[in-house]
């Protein structure tokens, strides 16, 4: 009898043990219903109007099925600096180039407002994008050296994602930075006529707005190294177009 009792209490620690290895399995079935319950979730995230931002025309966005899960799991949010929970808002207004100060803030002088620059000429400007300087458009459009160098190292120093589509038969860029500076730069080097368009692992494609015509540059990506608080930059090795192919370290940063 106790040999039945033991081969018993094997038994059942067997069947249990069972239970607990294959518990993390899930059935093929059930495993689909889990990913559409997901995908659902995502749209109504998608759909929420608590969360979309009229002023910037920006809905909210779920990139991955798992969002609404990973949201749950949040019991505390730390904040280090006042504009996290306000408002941190970039805007580009003024720039030096080779020793030159081009850009004007918009104060009123003599009762009367600046005149904004009109930047109708490029098909991809920003109507909320506010400039007083026409000089650095002048130059822009008549292919200065050092101006072009300024705006290529910005559409090409970053790690902002593009997303280009189709409005009203137009093609609308817009980008997805991860800090409010990147988008800020990357989106004034769009207004004055050197667009970022496209990024692969291996090549970054910028166009060229000239008075004549509109160029596309495509640059090999061979390194890049990141921001961090020692350098307090951020830099990038590419290699330039044909015909020089010419191998160039553009550094970005305080």
């Amino acid at each position: 009898r106790s040999e039945f009792s033991s081969t018993n209490l094997i038994a059942f620690l067997n069947f249990f043990s069972y239970i607990i290895v294959m518990n993390t399995l899930v059935p093929i079935s059930l495993y689909v219903s889990v990913e559409v319950i997901r995908l659902g979730l995502s749209w109504l995230i998608d759909w929420d109007m608590k969360m979309y931002h009229s002023e910037s025309d920006t809905p909210a966005k779920a990139r991955t099925t798992t969002l609404n899960e990973e949201l749950g799991q949040i019991q505390y949010i730390f904040s280090d600096k006042t504009g996290t929970l306000t408002q941190n808002v970039m805007t580009f207004h003024m720039c030096s180039i080779g020793g030159k100060v081009y850009g004007e803030m918009p104060t009123e002088s003599d009762g009367q407002k600046p005149t904004p620059v009109d930047f109708s000429y490029n098909q991809d400007f920003d109507k909320e994008f506010v400039f007083y300087d026409k000089n650095l458009v002048d130059q822009c459009l008549q292919g200065d050296p050092d101006v072009l160098n300024f705006f290529r190292l910005i559409a090409l120093c970053h790690t902002v994602m593009p997303e280009v589509m189709e409005v009203a038969g137009k093609r609308k860029i817009t980008y997805q930075a991860q800090s409010p500076d990147e988008g800020a730069l990357v989106s004034a080097s769009k207004n004055f006529g050197i667009t970022f368009v496209g990024r692969n692992p291996s090549e970054i494609v910028i166009e060229i707005q000239s008075e004549k015509e509109r160029t596309e540059e495509k640059y090999e990506l061979l390194a890049i190294l990141d921001f961090d608080n020692v350098r307090k930059r951020m830099s990038v090795i590419v290699r330039g177009p044909v015909p020089s192919r010419r191998i160039q370290i553009l550094c970005k940063g305080a």
